[in-house]
């Protein structure tokens, strides 16, 4: 049998991790723009990664091995090792490219780690604000050392809700048609930038939901587990494939039902 320490023992990993990530990404966005020498792009000519990117990754996939060689490792600069512990770590080491490059202040470093029945621990950083998100499975969410939920109950028509785009243009076209039929029923839509902030956000209730379909689970995993030990319900698959929905229950549903029809049906 798999030996898994406490909760407490992988929070606080993630924690160091994300806070010396974090500091290593706010020394070098002064000497980055969105046009600086070695901003590259990935998918499409929108979708940037910088050497920072890469720092932030290595910092903390290094800090990983040192601390727990066997565990396995996905990251979205490329990290990959398999798993010899039954637990993987997910790891974004820069969510919210796009804003960092343009000096803005919503981008964030997040790490989760999972075992067989999923996200187990969840931390997201948000260096320039000084906000940080955490969970771990069963234990429930904080921000800063204060407890996270319940949810309000709210009315589709009183929802805020939180939303991002892909950077292929074909998939941001059938988008435009989930946003069409969403605007005209909500309170309003808030396009932030970073998923895992956006996910943090329906947990500490600063936004009421928060969906984006075509999504990959770095973005997600540490956002995903804080929002449902808030009290989020978090809906994945059949429903949104390849997507993802965070709500209060009745609200998700609701989302659900208006958005499901033309999820596109592409692989990630």
């Amino acid at each position: 049998m798999l030996n898994t320490p406490p909760h407490t023992e992988l929070r606080e990993l993630a924690l160091r991790l994300a806070f010396e990530a974090g500091a290593e990404l706010v020394a070098r966005q002064p000497g980055l723009s969105i046009d600086a020498a070695g901003v590259e792009t990935k998918t499409s000519a929108s979708d940037p990664v910088s050497a920072a990117d890469r720092a932030s990754e290595k910092l903390i996939t290094d800090g990983l091995t040192a601390a727990r060689p066997g565990d396995g490792l996905l990251g979205e600069e490329g990290a990959s090792r398999p798993s010899t512990t039954g637990l993987t770590w997910v790891i974004d080491p820069l969510d919210g490219t796009v804003n960092y490059l343009y000096g803005r202040l919503d981008w964030c470093v997040s790490i989760a780690v999972e075992d067989g029945a999923g996200a187990l621990v969840g931390v997201v950083h948000q260096p320039r604000t000084g906000l940080t998100w955490s969970a771990a499975r069963g234990a429930g969410a904080v921000r800063n050392d204060v407890a996270l939920g319940p949810l309000r109950d709210v009315a589709l028509e009183s929802a805020l809700v939180s939303t991002g785009f892909s950077y292929l243009p074909e998939v941001r076209a059938e988008q435009a048609d989930h946003l069409r039929r969403l605007l005209p029923v909500v309170r309003d839509v808030r396009r932030g930038g970073s998923a895992a902030l956006d996910l943090c956000s329906v947990a500490d209730g600063t936004a009421d939901a928060y969906y984006e379909h075509l999504i990959q689970p770095w973005d997600i995993a540490a956002g995903s587990l804080i929002a449902r030990e808030a009290g989020a319900q978090i809906i994945t698959g059949t429903a949104l494939p390849h997507g993802v929905l965070a709500a209060a229950p009745a609200l998700a549903a609701a989302l659900v039902e208006l958005l499901a029809p033309s999820t596109p049906r592409r692989s990630v």
